[in-house]
């Protein structure tokens, strides 16, 4: 792999690569953080990548295991917030009720993607929001083509069932 394609790799995968990360370690300078360890990672293994079969699959193996390992270290060094980085916190700017409002929805889409199984959470999160095929979510988990149906499935019919109960959002397809 030669610097130019390397730079198309990247500017073809780093949103996508970004997001997944973000999915996992909930802050964007951490995600960021991630991809640019995933593409230090590609840019060393540059000339193994032809044996590569599935690079993107790879490339989002690295990623979920490099957020993975993330928020492992963070686990066993809790960060703290300075007491003068609290202080200067503004709140003086008023938010709107819509902002509140969907963010209270999202806060619920969260809890319930939160109690899924993980297999099926990351069945959900490849198809609906990397909007991934189902072949390629088979190629990139290693789960066959019917698993992944089958969790898409019971994923979206556990979403359905969750929100419905929280009697925000009547959900009749997802």
């Amino acid at each position: 792999m030669n610097t130019e394609q390397y730079e198309a790799i990247f500017h073809s995968m780093k949103d996508k690569l970004f997001r997944y990360a973000l999915r996992f370690v909930k802050d964007a300078e951490v995600a960021e953080d991630v991809l640019q360890d995933v593409m230090c990672k590609l840019w060393q293994k540059r000339k193994e990548v032809d044996t590569i079969d599935n690079l993107e699959a790879w490339l989002m193996v690295l990623t979920r295991n490099r957020s993975l390992d993330v928020l492992r270290k963070a686990k066993k060094t809790m960060h703290q917030v300075d007491v003068d980085e609290a202080y200067s916190i503004s709140d003086n700017e008023p938010i709107p009720d819509q902002v509140m409002e969907s963010a209270d929805i999202m806060d619920m889409v969260q809890a319930c993607l939160e109690q899924l199984q993980e297999k099926q959470r990351n069945v959900f999160h490849l198809r609906e929001i990397e909007q991934m095929t189902y072949e390629e979510i088979a190629a990139e988990t290693g789960y066959n083509l019917d698993d992944v149906k089958v969790s898409l499935f019971r994923a979206r019919k556990h979403m359905q069932r969750m929100l419905s109960k929280m009697n925000t959002i009547k959900l009749y397809q997802i």
